[in-house]
Formats: C-alpha cells, structure tokens, sequence
C-alpha cells in the first residue's frame, strides 16, 4: 500500500511541475539591415502570441508567432512596401511570421543567465526554413535572441542586390512570458 501511495505522490508532483507560459504583448522583435551599402534601416515587429512550455524550470518547447502587418521601421513608405509588396511580407497573403521549435537543448546556466539552443522551423512569407538559434533567459519570464537571418533564403527582397539592401538581417527577439 506505501508503495501505491508514493507512486501517486510521485505522479502528481510530476504533474505539477510543467507549466505553460503564453507570451505577453510587451513581446517583440527588433531588427537591422544594411541598406543602400551606407545607411541601417532598424524596425520592429509586435503583435506576438505564442507558448513556452516548461519542466522543472527547464524550457522544454516553444513557438510563436508574430504580426507582419505592425512591421514599423520609421518611414511609412517603406513600411507600405514591405508590408504590401510580394517581393518582401506581402502581408495580404501572408500576415504572419511563424516559429517552431522542434528540439530544445539546455546548454547550461550561468550568472543566473539560462542559455539554449532551439532548432527550428522559421516561416516569412509562406516559406519555411530551419534554423538554429541561441536563447538566453535572462531574468524569470523573459527570454532574449539575437541572430542572424539571410534573407535570400525566404525570398525576402527577392531581386534587390545586396547593395540595395544587405543579404543578412539581424534580429533581436524579446520574449516576455506570463
């Protein structure tokens, strides 16, 4: 009989310790892009949703999502462009940028800073493509990346030299769970 009440006990405080958190809308990513050789264009992207999944304190996975019609990067034409023309977001067939985890791994812990690796599936503009990206939970709830994306491989800006705008775009993703 103590055996069947420890193995109950055992299941329910596994049970107890995964949680699900969901992204806050304070949530968002930022980015940089070389353009016209001379000049960096920054802009972000808000309108997250999306969840981490924990175990023990552990992430064990996470997705999410943001709207690509909030792109902002300072200038309402370019904005309009970017967010209208097939060419970049095309926002009207595609209004979102989409990430998947497909494997989290835990690279270690320190100075309170927790680091992973996810391997993913990133998607703009209908096209999927895996990536490896490095994430740092700095504090309880917040989780940081920054990488870097080359953007010919999602067709983005398909036909402008690098000149024009640069082949690598670096992002920087804010994550703020609740």
């Amino acid at each position: 009989m103590k055996k069947v009440v420890l193995l109950v006990a055992s299941f329910a405080t596994i049970g107890l310790s995964a949680q699900t958190k969901s992204f806050k809308t304070s949530s968002k990513a930022t980015f940089e892009v070389g353009n016209m050789i001379f000049n960096t264009v920054e802009g972000s992207i808000s309108g997250a949703r999306g969840t981490a999944e924990y175990e023990d304190g552990i992430l064990m996975a996470i997705s999410g999502t943001l709207d690509a019609t909030t792109i902002k990067s300072g200038n309402d034409t370019r904005d309009a462009h970017l967010k209208e023309k097939e060419e970049f977001f095309n926002t009207g067939k595609t209004p979102r940028i989409d990430f998947t985890a497909k494997e989290v791994i835990f690279v270690g812990k320190s100075s309170g800073v927790t680091t992973y690796k996810l391997k993913g599936s990133l998607t703009l503009r209908g096209v999927s493509n895996d990536i490896e990206i490095e994430v740092q939970e700095t504090s309880e709830n917040h989780l940081i990346s920054t990488f870097t994306v080359n953007r010919d491989q999602w067709g983005l800006g398909e036909g402008y030299p690098g000149a024009v705008i640069a082949k690598e775009v670096e992002v920087k993703v804010d994550i703020h769970l609740e």
